[in-house]
């Protein structure tokens, strides 16, 4: 049987829901090089005019002709928020960059080690898992290589679709639940994305000092770079530059929140802000010791999760086409952000919607960094959904096979049926009582045969004109 790989058809799924990989689009594409900002603002405005990905967007970038600021907006949007590089979005796993360049501070000041244990930044009579005895250190939880899950086993909204899921978790629950994970691999040997692995990360530092992480983010990171729009709360004066936030779907959504994991994305910004870290990253402006943090940062390789794609501290480092970037992607209930640079074209780039969504404008972004990648121009209609009984819904829960090595676990979520393999998940809704599709991975079907209430014996996976055939497992 022909060996399929279910993970290549989600790489630019959510990084809420999947392991944010590089995309390279597979459908109707543009080769165009984005050599100048004109050619990026045509491909974002066709993207959200278009494509509909979003209500709004906002782009920077910073390159040896300075910086510049695009935006769009959909017109007749009901959305009065002022657009603009000031504009605030919760920037999502974007805020794990500033987690881990916080974490490479402290060492250049002496005050950690990158292989300090994590056991030594939990509260006492905590036990952190081990895997035979190796231990997990604070260099493995911020390169994704503490083979930790991606979320907690123990949220109380467990579904990964729902909205604001980590709202309210609590320190009683991240150190609680901590004994009880089972390492499935070395520390430090495999690529596996984890927000619950930043959440220790910053909160163990936290800790270490005896102070909120918000407390010393600001004073040795934000702070000192004057992003002062960059924040872990929402502050009621700036509402109005506050980007209105909206689901998979479009619709409204409110503010996320992300209780003691927001070391892994509870930060809020703008593309002004971000284009200023960028720049400590691409020219080294900015104080002393945060220049020498963001060197060490990069100095870091680490498995990244492909052939192409390697891990240094907090950052993604891609090399392909004789191009080497780094980059960092994030979704949360109403955004999907992107940001990046490319050190030998000193060139970096910020891409902000204010709609969640599997793929934002993240390829636009990576188009920027190395013009080899591909664009993704086709529009796809979008699905209509439909409501069926939850007995019917049901019916296409339970393990999937195709083949012995390509295996897929179909569970109940919030919105619809998520469907999970080893490098993420995503969620299918229905369009009719066998046929699923998904906003997240515009083109894919999942067709379950016909059928009363009883369990589907086995599913046909349709996308580009190919179909996969997988069949219930015990």
């Amino acid at each position: 049987m022909e060996r399929r790989d279910f993970a290549k058809l989600f790489l630019g799924a959510t990084s809420v829901f999947a392991v944010p990989r590089p995309l390279i689009a597979l459908d109707a594409l543009s080769s165009q090089p984005v050599n100048d900002d004109d050619e990026l603002q045509r491909l974002i405005r066709h993207r959200i005019l278009k494509q509909h990905a979003a209500h709004a967007a906002v782009a920077g970038t910073l390159n040896f002709s300075g910086r510049r600021i695009f935006t769009v907006r959909v017109p007749g949007a009901k959305d009065t928020y002022q657009l603009g590089g000031d504009t605030i979005f919760e920037i999502a796993s974007l805020t794990k960059i500033f987690t881990a360049l916080l974490l490479a501070v402290e060492v250049v000041h002496k005050r950690v080690k990158l292989d300090d244990p994590l056991q030594d930044y939990v509260p006492a009579g905590v036990k952190a898992p081990t895997f035979e005895g190796q231990q997990i250190t604070l260099a493995d939880l911020a390169t994704h290589a503490a083979s930790l899950p991606l979320r907690p086993n123990n949220l109380a909204a467990s579904a990964p679709d729902a909205p604001n899921k980590y709202a309210g978790y609590s320190f009683e629950q991240l150190y609680g639940g901590l004994p009880s994970y089972h390492l499935k691999a070395s520390p430090g040997t495999q690529f596996s994305y984890s927000n619950l692995a930043f959440g220790l990360l910053g909160q163990g530092l936290a800790l270490k000092e005896g102070r909120s992480f918000a407390t010393i983010l600001r004073e040795r990171v934000t702070g000192p770079l004057g992003l002062s729009d960059t924040t872990l709360e929402d502050d009621p004066k700036k509402s109005a530059r506050r980007a209105q936030g909206h689901d998979f779907y479009l619709s409204p959504i409110g503010p996320t929140s992300d209780g003691v994991l927001s070391p892994a994305g509870g930060l809020r910004s703008t593309a002004r802000d971000l284009l200023t870290l960028l720049d400590l990253f691409i020219n080294g402006r900015g104080p002393k010791d945060l220049v020498a943090a963001s060197r060490l940062m990069l100095s870091i390789d680490r498995p990244g999760g492909s052939e192409i794609t390697r891990m240094a501290l907090g950052w993604r480092r891609t090399t392909t086409n004789g191009e080497t970037y780094y980059w960092s992607n994030g979704s949360s209930d109403g955004s999907r952000t992107f940001m990046g640079f490319n050190p030998a074209r000193r060139a970096g780039v910020v891409a902000l919607a204010d709609t969640a969504s599997g793929e934002g404008l993240d390829d636009i972004g990576h188009h920027f960094l190395n013009p080899e990648q591909t664009v993704s121009t086709k529009i796809v209609p979008v699905p209509d959904f439909i409501t069926l009984p939850e007995e019917v819904l049901l019916r296409g829960v339970g393990r999937y096979g195709h083949g012995t090595d390509d295996i897929v676990e179909i569970s109940r979520g919030y919105t619809g049926l998520i469907v999970s393999a080893e490098y993420g998940e995503f969620v299918i809704r229905p369009q009719s009582s066998t046929i699923y599709a998904s906003k997240m991975v515009p083109g894919l079907t999942i067709e379950f045969e016909e059928g009363d209430t009883s369990p589907a014996r086995s599913f046909i996976l349709r996308q580009g004109g190919k179909a996969y055939s997988y069949k219930r497992l015990p």
